[in-house]
């Protein structure tokens, strides 16, 4: 219950000028709040996959555990 209460309470606004290296002063724009907040424009894409018949593909983890 504390992790529900501590993910739906508001964030306080950090200045991106202080976390933004000096090097990025030009692009600070893209990191303020309301940039940061709008959504990309819908776009219509028509990648074709094409798997070939002998291909198997392998299932595996992608690191190991032991």
């Amino acid at each position: 219950m504390a992790d529900i209460k501590k993910a739906l309470a508001l964030k306080k606004h950090t200045n991106p000028a202080i976390k933004v290296l000096v090097k990025y002063y030009n692009y600070l724009d893209i990191f303020l709040e309301k940039e940061a907040n709008k959504l990309l424009e819908r776009r219509l894409y028509n990648y074709k996959i094409i798997v070939k018949k002998e291909k198997y593909f392998r299932f595996k983890p992608l690191y190991r555990i032991f």
